[in-house]
């Protein structure tokens, strides 16, 4: 009996190591994530063409590739992504962004740190190219 409680607390304490690296790892980068400061673009500037920004934190690391034509966003494409996000939250936000030509888009609710990853890579592929 005292064998089967020995394994019983070892198997215990694995799962809670185990557990909490899970949680470091989740958890580290939100802070800084969070306080992600967004700015206004003004497209007036840009030139046609393609460009590609990033954001890298953690697991809020993305690439994206934002086309210019005639001073306004036409297509934003996903190039690279760390984080799995919610099914189709890249394509909605994206979608948001192109028709208000503006990073002051509604984020879902659930998805903040991602959608706001998102944004800070499309800001930084413009504003490298000003």
């Amino acid at each position: 009996m005292k064998r089967i409680l020995k394994i019983g607390l070892g198997v215990l304490g694995i799962l809670l190591v185990g557990f909490s690296i899970m949680m470091f790892i989740l958890m580290n980068g939100m802070n800084k994530a969070q306080a992600i400061d967004l700015n206004q673009i003004n497209l007036s500037q840009i030139e046609e063409g393609k460009y590609l920004g990033s954001y890298e934190t953690t697991r809020w690391t993305n690439t994206v590739e934002v086309t210019i034509i005639d001073h306004k966003i036409t297509k934003i494409e996903l190039i690279d992504d760390v984080m799995i996000a919610l099914e189709g939250l890249s394509d909605r936000l994206f979608k948001q962004v192109i028709d208000t030509q503006s990073l002051d888009v509604d984020i879902e609710t659930g998805s903040t740190i991602t959608s706001k990853a998102y944004l800070k890579a499309i800001e930084n592929a413009i504003g490298e190219n000003k």
